[in-house]
């Protein structure tokens, strides 16, 4: 072991141990060597630790720096130590910067560098899954936080930030147990880990106390070994409702866990809302709301039949084009009923992107003109900036959204999505049987990017309920005494 390798050990154990005194001069220590790219990296990931137990800015600081420059000027790959190095900028702030912002955020960045690792395999470590969940939890993408931990699934940090999670995941359920009880077995793996470190023992301690005071003590103990039972898949219906379980497709705030009957249906709706004693109901903010909704829901339910249809075996799909007769244009064109079922679906999807910014203009006063209105400009005001309104609610919902839109956008990570439902909707895009370009779509690419686009809207319009029901609560705080919850319960069964 050589001297640099020992200095860091010893300086990492330190940290480990609460000493940042001892692991600083150490720090002091390694800056007086001849720096190389190797040393300069060590340095670089010791002064982010450092910087991130001491709340020391200067040094996280310098340590970005540092892989900024290595990653110019070598073969490194740093993004997973840049990631660590914003993500933590991030947490020590005492005021941190909105996220609804025109400038790229510290979250922005560290998640697009963690999601650069995902693409190498030698990255895809269990503290990535972990880090990338938490800076989606962060941002508000609560969902997207819990698919991550669950990759990593007896790992504990990965258990108390699901736990974390699904704790707030489950405070706009109707009925929470289920999830909290999901939370709590969280917490009580990790208290049965060996040698698990006094904070993270305390950390567990004080959320199950929590919980305990939220549900029934004895039903959280019992043990629950209760499946799903699934239909047939023998069946059309069968195979619609395990499609759906497959792919995470409910529109529904159980689908997460899949434990009963109630991750099956799409029953999400808009939670209690407050009106003004008096509202006539030709005025009523909630049911106009429920209106905007109402058609949301049918838009992904049909947008979603498509897609479950184009991969079905029915006999309907040779009966819709049986008549149909079509060219041959010897360029490996796959021209069927399932294809266009597919790219039928996938813009009908991205549809459902602009009806929730018509939505978030109502429900948020934006004042905004409907017919230039969509998902990526319903943000910004007349100059270009952020809509100051949106900004000044600091509300997590819509930071979760904006989220997003900002992946939709061009040199971020789904860009392709957005370009893929424009070429869909205004060109043509012919789907080949063999991938002879790189610019060539096949069928495969076609199914999987609906699905992965299915999720997002599915999330998507998730975020955008709790961004409601965080501002419902913000406004009955704010206006005790002067109106009274509209309760959700006039509902209908399609």
């Amino acid at each position: 072991m050589n001297e640099i390798t020992k200095l860091m050990r010893n300086a990492y154990t330190n940290l480990d141990n609460g000493n940042i005194d001892c692991a600083e001069q150490i720090l002091k220590a390694i800056k007086e060597m001849k720096m190389t790219p190797e040393l300069k990296y060590s340095l670089s990931s010791l002064l982010i630790e450092i910087g991130t137990a001491s709340k020391n800015m200067e040094y996280i600081d310098e340590g970005i720096k540092n892989f900024e420059e290595l990653k110019n000027e070598t073969e490194y790959n740093v993004d997973y130590n840049l990631g660590n190095g914003y993500s933590s900028k991030y947490k020590i702030m005492e005021n941190k910067p909105n996220y609804l912002t025109k400038d790229e955020h510290l979250l922005n960045k560290a998640k697009s560098h963690y999601l650069n690792c995902m693409n190498n395999p030698v990255e895809q470590k269990p503290e990535l899954y972990i880090n990338l969940g938490n800076t989606y939890d962060y941002i508000g993408r609560t969902i997207d936080a819990l698919e991550y931990y669950e990759k990593v699934p007896n790992h504990p940090h990965a258990l108390i930030n699901k736990g974390i999670g699904l704790c707030s995941y489950s405070t706009f359920m109707h009925n929470p147990t289920p999830v909290l009880k999901d939370a709590y077995e969280c917490f009580k793996k990790v208290l049965k880990i060996e040698n698990t470190p006094v904070e993270f023992i305390t950390i567990c301690n004080a959320h199950m106390k929590k919980i305990k005071n939220l549900c029934d003590e004895k039903a959280l103990e019992e043990k629950n070994d209760k499946k799903l039972k699934r239909p047939s898949k023998n069946t059309f219906e069968g195979f619609v409702t395990n499609f759906c379980l497959d792919n995470k497709l409910y529109l529904n705030l159980c689908n997460f866990c899949q434990r009963c009957e109630n991750a099956i249906g799409d029953t999400l709706l808009i939670p209690d809302m407050i009106v003004k004693i008096g509202t006539p109901l030709e005025e009523d903010p909630y049911l106009k709301l429920s209106s905007q909704l109402n058609q949301i829901k049918l838009d992904y339910v049909i947008s979603r039949f498509l897609l479950i249809l184009s991969q079905s075996d029915t006999s309907l799909l040779d009966l819709m084009s049986k008549n149909t007769v079509l060219t041959e244009t010897l360029s490996y064109e796959e021209n069927n009923s399932s294809v266009q079922l597919l790219k039928n679906s996938f813009t009908s999807f991205y549809n459902i992107l602009d009806k929730i910014s018509h939505l978030i203009n109502i429900y948020f006063k934006l004042k905004k003109k409907s017919e230039y209105l969509n998902f990526h400009n319903v943000w910004n005001n007349k100059k270009g900036n952020i809509n100051g309104k949106l900004r000044s609610l600091n509300n997590i919902g819509l930071s979760a959204l904006y989220d997003i839109h900002l992946e939709l956008e061009p040199n971020h990570e789904k860009f392709y999505l957005r370009e893929m439902r424009n070429n869909l909707t205004h060109n043509f895009v012919p789907i080949k049987s063999v991938k002879l370009e790189d610019n060539d779509m096949t069928y495969d690419e076609l199914r999987n990017n609906t699905i992965e686009l299915a999720k997002i809207v599915k999330n998507a319009i998730i975020y955008l309920i709790r961004a409601i029901y965080i501002n419902e609560i913000k406004r009955f705080e704010e206006n005790k005494g002067k109106i009274i919850p509209k309760m959700s319960s006039r509902t209908i069964k399609l």
